[in-house]
């Protein structure tokens, strides 16, 4: 008995339906359309989408997301170009810049259809301009107006050209370049039984370098960690600026009887002639302060050692004595430094100081003590 053999049947191959392309433009999403729905459900936007510049959702789609790069054919380089203006997008009927609608549409169309889209289906938004700007633009400036300008823009570089230079290296130290000039503007009188009295008035008829002095006293003393700034009266009151420049306490070294609730120095003797003793408030300076103490001159030291005494009352360490003037002659900064001083610095020499001052004809020395 035989049995004959099973046929077995293979069913014939059936082409795969084809795949639905879309066209070129921006088509609507069909009713019917198994796509995931990417309105937001926000009551605010008429067709429930997100916003424009958090990206995503839209009525229309256009193949897959990663079938076409984001960007923009757009020349962002034409000068007719304006990045600036809105358009109203026909979408949500809001005015967006191009750069937020390509941000939002970016991933969904391609390049070309976003530009298209900007060109030809988006509203400029017409700006309202009033017709007085109108007119003013098409006049243009008058003779009288490019005058002023002109006028205005030769005061502005002359201004500029008296404002002070940068400060080098070489102004920083003591009878550099900025020290000659300083020098200069600094006359000597006979005053006070005195053949030579250096007056700081000259100086400060030139706001500049006084400035810079200035200037000059608070870069040098920023990084030696000063928390205070005192100053003996009254002509060491007018560098009160460096401690404003380091943002710092000053404190005022006045004679007796000039301040309330003060602490005294010990009596010495002054430059000229006499016997006085200098002050400070108490609480001004307190313990474990790196003090700088500053006075126009440094002569023979009496004035300075007694700041010094009495800065070491406070318990306080005297970090500099410094002085726009010193006269080396007089041995003043040895013994500001035997008093307890760290150091000494002057900016100007006595050598520099030749400027002798023009004396009226009936000048008298009125000088007291």
């Amino acid at each position: 008995k035989h049995c004959p053999p099973v046929r077995r049947w293979r069913p014939l191959a059936v082409p795969p339906p084809p795949r639905r392309r879309f066209a070129a433009g921006m088509v609507r999403q069909g009713a019917g359309d198994a796509r995931k729905e990417r309105h937001s459900g926000d009551p605010k936007s008429s067709v429930r989408a997100p916003a424009k510049k958090d990206g995503g959702g839209g009525k229309y789609t256009m193949g897959k997301v990663t079938d076409q790069s984001g960007g923009t054919f757009l020349d962002m380089g034409d000068p007719n170009f304006d990045p600036d203006e809105r358009r109203i997008d026909p979408e949500d009927g809001v005015a967006y810049k191009f750069n937020e609608l390509a941000t939002f549409y970016r991933g969904k169309y391609n390049k070309q259809t976003i530009a298209e889209y900007w060109e030809y289906e988006c509203t400029p938004v017409q700006r309202k301009r009033s017709a007085k700007q109108d007119q003013d633009e098409s006049k243009g400036p008058t003779l009288a107006d490019s005058a002023a300008l002109v006028a205005k823009a030769k005061a502005k570089a002359k201004a500029g050209s008296k404002e002070g230079k940068r400060l080098t290296e070489a102004d920083m130290g003591s009878d550099g370049p900025l020290a000659k000039e300083v020098a200069s503007k600094l006359p000597y009188f006979p005053y006070k039984k005195l053949e030579k009295f250096y007056d700081i008035q000259g100086l400060l008829k030139f706001p500049r370098l006084l400035n810079a002095v200035c200037a000059v006293m608070a870069k040098r003393y920023r990084k030696m960690g000063i928390t205070k700034l005192a100053a003996v009266e009254s002509r060491g009151f007018l560098f009160a600026f460096v401690s404003i420049k380091m943002g710092i306490p000053f404190v005022m070294m006045r004679k007796e009887g000039k301040m309330p609730n003060t602490i005294s120095s010990a009596p010495y003797t002054k430059e000229y002639e006499g016997v006085d003793a200098i002050c400070v408030q108490k609480g001004m300076i307190e313990e474990g302060d790196k003090v700088v103490i500053i006075d126009d001159l440094i002569a023979t030291g009496g004035t300075l050692c007694a700041a010094i005494e009495l800065v070491k009352a406070c318990k306080a360490e005297v970090v500099e004595c410094a002085c726009m003037v010193e006269l080396k002659e007089l041995k003043g900064r040895e013994k500001c430094m035997k008093a307890g001083a760290k150091g000494v610095w002057g900016f100007i020499s006595e050598e520099l100081l030749t400027t002798k001052a023009e004396l009226p004809s009936d000048y008298v020395d009125d000088g007291k003590p």
